[in-house]
C-alpha cells in the first residue's frame, strides 16, 4: 500500500485512515500478546518436563512398578474411573486428559504439516 501511496494511486486521506486503522490495530494485538504472557521459571519448565516425560513413559512404568508404586503412579495420573462391570475407562487429570485426547485422535498439531508432499525417491547411490 506504501508504494501505491508513492505512485499516487491512493490519496492522503485514504492513507491516513488507514494507517490509523492499522496503529489501533496493532495496539490492541500488543495489549492482547501482553496479557498472553507468563513469566516461565525454571520450576515451571521442570514440571512440564515431568508431564511430557511420565506422558511418555507411563505405560513402562507402570510395568517395571511394584503395587504401592503403581498406586501411587495411577494417583497422579487419574482422576477416576468408569465401569460398566465389564470395562474401566480412565478419566484423567489435567493436563493428562488433554494428551489422552490427542493421543486417541492423533491429533497432535493444531498447524498442517509444513511438508505436504509424499516423500520422494530415493537418491541413487554410484557404486565405485
Amino acid at each position: 500500500m506504501y508504494e501505491d501511496k508513492l505512485d499516487g494511486k491512493i490519496d492522503d486521506e485514504f492513507w491516513s485512515r488507514k494507517m490509523n486503522e492499522w496503529r489501533e490495530q496493532e495496539r490492541t494485538l500488543e495489549s492482547e500478546l501482553s496479557r498472553l504472557k507468563i513469566d516461565i521459571t525454571d520450576e515451571s519448565m521442570f514440571t512440564v518436563r515431568e508431564i511430557l516425560e511420565l506422558a511418555n513413559q507411563a505405560r513402562s512404568l507402570y510395568a517395571t512398578r511394584n503395587h504401592a508404586e503403581r498406586a501411587q503412579l495411577l494417583k497422579h495420573v487419574l482422576l477416576n474411573c468408569d465401569t460398566d462391570g465389564v470395562s474401566l475407562w480412565p478419566r484423567y487429570k489435567y493436563p493428562y486428559d488433554r494428551i489422552s485426547e490427542r493421543a486417541k485422535n492423533q491429533d497432535w498439531s493444531g498447524r498442517e504439516d509444513l511438508n505436504l508432499r509424499p516423500p520422494g525417491p530415493e537418491p541413487s547411490r554410484a557404486v565405485i
